[in-house]
């Protein structure tokens, strides 16, 4: 049984989407990607599918693909599918590998999002993927907009997972039987990433076995927090500054009192 009433409850909370509109899943073929498939699926919704094929895991790369045109045809969802030459554009752009499928992949979902008039893209990343961001801008440095992790919705990006924890959605995908593929560089700690995944993470639900709780309530303080700021920061903003004639004219008097 899927959480349906849960999946749309989260949905409506956070003004994701509205049921008229149309939604481009992006799926790997992987647990989340999949189950996100399906919630929706389930649910109702006008949806299509994109896959991303970055030729980076030889077989493992067209097995992906061909295992996500098969779940479109059979749940007859619509399928976009694209090829990337990602080393070659990593090389190009003097940028790592993760950042060219990051670049290329939103670059794409875009370009369909706005050819096949669908209204956002959603995104599978979970309460864990959220735990895991707000630790990795931590160890770089970050303000409090790195804090909050993960919005739900930043503009038309949604992310409709974020109610799930990883275990909670390795139980569903059990529960129901649900087919997905394994990406074997999720197993790997070369990447900062899955070190924090596979060696922090664990390490911090041995202090705090509510850690996912915790840091959800966390994460929605500091979502919070910054929203006030920004707030403050636009009034004082109107109050201080004037724009005439594409010049932008700060107020002493207003500094000074």
């Amino acid at each position: 049984m899927l959480p349906i009433d849960s999946f749309n409850a989260f949905i409506n909370h956070q003004q994701l989407f509205s049921a008229n509109d149309k939604v481009l899943l992006a799926v790997s073929g992987g647990k989340d990607s999949v189950l996100m498939v399906h919630l929706f699926k389930t649910a109702g919704y006008d949806i299509g599918i994109a896959h991303c094929n970055f030729n980076l895991r030889a077989d493992e790369s067209q097995r992906d693909e061909t295992f996500v045109r098969m779940l479109a045809n059979t749940l007859n969802i619509p399928f976009h599918v694209k090829h990337f030459d990602t080393k070659t554009y990593a090389e190009e752009h003097k940028v790592s590998t993760q950042m060219a499928a990051r670049e290329l992949r939103y670059t794409w979902f875009e370009n369909i999002r706005a050819e096949y008039n669908y209204q956002y893209i959603a995104l599978a990343q979970h309460n864990d993927d959220a735990i895991e961001t707000v630790l990795l801008n931590l160890t770089r440095g970050t303000g409090i907009a790195g804090l909050h992790g993960i919005m739900a919705k930043r503009a038309l990006l949604i992310r409709p997972l974020l109610f799930l924890s990883r275990n909670e959605i390795e139980l569903l995908i059990a529960e129901n039987n649900i087919d997905f593929v394994e990406d074997s560089s999720n197993a790997t700690t070369k990447y900062a990433r899955n070190k924090i995944r596979h060696q922090v993470v664990p390490v911090l639900k041995e202090i705090n076995p509510n850690l996912e709780q915790t840091f959800a309530h966390n994460i929605q303080r500091f979502a919070e927090t910054e929203m006030v700021l920004q707030q403050a920061v636009a009034g004082i903003k109107k109050e201080l500054f004037v724009e005439k004639q594409g010049v932008v004219h700060i107020s002493i008097e207003g500094i000074q009192g």
